[in-house]
């Protein structure tokens, strides 16, 4: 704890209630108890004042420091959707392209379906084949 009188001397315009010479080096003794207690809360007010002004200012720093980290994630995962969203895109071209492709292709199966149950159709009204190959006729219309 810094001594009284140099305490006093750190407060701008202090003057005790008594009247006396403003030096540092005065004899505080002669202080009224009632005065004493005054000077010492305006110190320890203006201590806690100060402490209260760096938490403040920590604080302050803080928020800051958290304000760019979340600016520069927030950053990261902005481009990280940019590139999502073109993936997304990509795969849903790709996924009508495909679409659009298995539409054509069972089309074309139900054609050639359509195609083999007339050539089968037609094997059946055809008179059989001559010969010992027959049998192997009939057989292939039933696979």
């Amino acid at each position: 704890m810094v001594p009284l009188v140099n305490q006093a001397s750190v407060l701008v315009g202090f003057r005790p209630s008594w009247s006396g010479p403003a030096e540092p080096e005065q004899n505080l003794s002669a202080v009224s108890p009632d005065e004493r207690r005054r000077l010492r809360r305006m110190i320890s007010n203006r201590e806690s004042a100060r402490r209260s002004r760096a938490r403040k200012q920590r604080h302050l720093e803080e928020l800051r420091g958290q304000a760019g980290r979340l600016r520069s994630q927030n950053h990261e995962l902005a481009d990280r959707l940019g590139g999502l969203a073109r993936r997304c895109l990509l795969l849903r071209q790709d996924n009508d392209r495909l679409r659009a492709e298995a539409s054509a292709l069972c089309r074309r199966l139900a054609d050639l379906r359509r195609e083999v149950a007339l050539c089968q159709f037609h094997r059946l009204v055809a008179p059989p084949p001559l010969g010992a190959h027959h049998e192997l006729a009939w057989a292939s219309l039933i696979v």
